[in-house]
């Protein structure tokens, strides 16, 4: 494909994504399934412009507006090439598969903005155009994040780091660092996870032969740490109560030496069909899954009291991926948050229930806000005083990170290069009293 056509494929992708508001790698992985004559080269340009212009959303939006152009993302694509010094006339031809030629206000409008540019006007911007994140949102993230608000937002503009988890069940790290190197795949290792590399290139994993026979898997440094904190052992009952596909699961078996067992359980069916395959290629043979109804399926109640630990890897805004999915920032709306603060108190509440006593609670978010992280816990914590503070476990390796009180971690995408996450662990230290039976319509159990 000319530069031209990929230019134009990125418009028609960034109109798509604007009015359908789903997850971009979905829109963008439907785009090419329906036009299969797109190489791996044009899909690689087209994907890395339609990334770059989302991670600069606000930026651009806002510059479209003082331009006096329309805010819609042929602005913003031509906004982003005059970033790149493009030569506009050359992209903008007009024939069947490049962008049609530039209006008079447009280019008009390109003038202005290239002024713009050179006079670093976006400095002087309001606070959500120029860190790229919605108006509602900004103050929300401003208070979770205090002092370092700028400086992490600023980091959610870069690329984030590609990062691995070896599987030692079936390798240890510094055997899976040759066997790349062998495949030309440079790699260094994680800072704080004893698992963890981090890919320096782009790699198509499903041509290695190392990750087909299972000796590792692609997870975050940071995501790798909720499972090193868990503190899982071997032989131990353990549930992933929102596993999703699995990744954590997986690395809780590895912990675990493939004994005891780890029951998966999530509500999307899909997801839980996803960790099949890829339990089968790690050689893991301890993980259950299980499809639930909801938080409160019935399978909670019959189980509780008998599970030495719990992680719960809350739904939450995501907040701390957004270098790996910058569109994720625009699709969020206040009743988004609000609804899912409600959706992870209702699953604490009642996951917390299979937790015997001297077992752990884990609670983890990919979320940098205070209300889905610190607050949660704090609420929980009030409202159930048959659990108390935990400890992280290997503790001594989280030196430099963000510690509380030995019970609560956050990772710093600014200050680690980790997407940001929250965990806290807790211990159940009695029985409750009373237990409110909320599946027979709030009845007291005697």
């Amino acid at each position: 494909m000319r530069p031209a056509a990929q230019i134009q494929a990125a418009i028609e992708l960034l109109e798509e994504i604007e009015v359908q508001r789903r997850p971009a790698d979905r829109m963008l992985s439907g785009y090419y399934r329906s036009r299969r004559y797109i190489g791996s080269k044009d899909k690689a340009a087209i994907s890395e412009t339609v990334y770059d212009i989302l991670r600069q959303k606000g930026v651009f939006s806002w510059l479209a507006t003082e331009s006096n152009m329309e805010d819609v993302p042929r602005s913003w694509v031509l906004l982003y090439l005059i970033e790149k010094n493009k030569d506009l006339d050359e992209i903008f031809i007009g024939d069947d598969y490049s962008p049609k030629i530039m209006t008079d206000n447009e280019a008009a409008a390109t003038v202005v903005a290239s002024r713009l540019m050179q006079e670093k006007a976006i400095e002087k911007a309001p606070i959500p155009a120029r860190l790229n994140l919605p108006g509602w949102l900004a103050p929300i993230m401003q208070a979770s994040l205090g002092d370092a608000f700028e400086i992490e937002m600023g980091m959610m503009q870069e690329r984030a780091d590609l990062c691995v988890r070896v599987n030692t069940l079936k390798s240890n790290r510094e055997d899976v660092q040759i066997a790349l190197g062998r495949d030309d795949v440079k790699t260094s290792k994680t800072d704080f996870s004893p698992w963890g590399l981090i890919i320096h290139q782009k790699v198509s994993f499903n041509n290695l032969p190392s990750f087909k026979s299972g000796l590792f898997e692609v997870q975050d440094q940071g995501s790798q740490l909720i499972a090193l904190t868990a503190g899982v052992k071997a032989g131990d009952k353990v549930v992933d109560f929102c596993a999703g596909a699995g990744g954590k699961s997986l690395a809780l078996a590895a912990q675990m030496e493939n004994k005891g067992v780890i029951h998966a359980c999530d509500v999307h069916t899909k997801r839980l069909e996803n960790l099949t395959t890829r339990k089968k290629r790690a050689g893991v043979h301890n993980v259950q899954t299980h499809v639930l109804s909801s938080e409160r399926d019935k399978w909670v109640k019959r189980q509780a009291g008998k599970m030495d630990v719990v992680l719960i890897d809350a739904p939450c805004t995501g907040t701390g991926t957004w270098r790996r999915s910058p569109d994720a920032r625009w699709n969020l709306e206040p009743e988004n948050l609000t609804s899912l603060i409600e959706l992870q108190a209702s699953i604490l509440d009642s996951a917390s229930r299979l937790v015997k006593i001297g077992g752990k609670l884990v609670y983890a978010t990919c979320s940098l806000l205070r209300e889905e992280n610190e607050e949660q816990i704090a609420v929980f914590l009030k409202n159930n005083e048959t659990f108390q503070a935990g400890t992280l476990s290997e503790l001594e390796r989280l030196e430099g990170l963000d510690v509380v009180d030995n019970h609560q971690l956050r990772t710093s995408p600014a200050k680690t290069g980790m997407d940001g996450f929250f965990v806290a662990v807790l211990q159940r230290i009695a029985e409750p009293a009373v237990e409110q039976n909320k599946e027979d319509k709030g009845k007291v159990k005697k």
